[in-house]
């Protein structure tokens, strides 16, 4: 086993520190979409999903960078020579990715509550407008009725 070297545990740490910081950018903006959700607006929420698929992305480029990086630190030759600044690190990321998917979870659950109540309102004013079509109908509209002088 070749045992990772000092330089390539400090770009090791680097990565995941730069990863770190983009994870809690990440949870911010979920934190603020249960915000937005619960005052119903809905295109401040569309502009930070979008922002956060752009986080994403920067994560996955870090991910390409550090991968053989990590495998190399896995497979190091004990856990004494473990860096506890590179687990401790780690182990936050892997905190804040579940508390994020807790959360996404609780925003799909209210946004789906949120469709289907505007579904509700749309469907009930549509069968207002078409018991006023009827009623509508039945009184005659002629000009005839409007320019007389009674």
């Amino acid at each position: 086993m070749s045992k990772i070297e000092s330089a390539d545990t400090e770009r090791l740490l680097k990565l995941l520190c730069d990863e770190l910081d983009l994870h809690k950018k990440i949870r911010k903006l979920t934190e603020e979409q249960t915000e937005l959700l619960t005052k119903d607006e809905m295109e401040a929420f569309n502009s930070s999903l979008d922002k956060r698929e752009e986080l994403i992305e920067q994560i996955k480029g870090l991910h390409q960078e550090s991968k053989p990086l990590m495998q190399s630190y896995a497979s190091s030759s004990s856990s004494d020579s473990k860096d506890s600044k590179l687990e401790e690190v780690n182990k936050e990321i892997c905190e804040i990715v579940e508390k994020c998917a807790g959360l996404n979870s609780e925003n799909m659950v209210n946004l789906r509550n949120k469709i289907d109540d505007h579904t509700k309102k749309i469907d009930e004013r549509s069968a207002k407008r078409k018991g006023i079509g009827g009623y509508a109908q039945a009184v005659p509209n002629t000009p005839e009725m409007f320019d007389k002088k009674t």
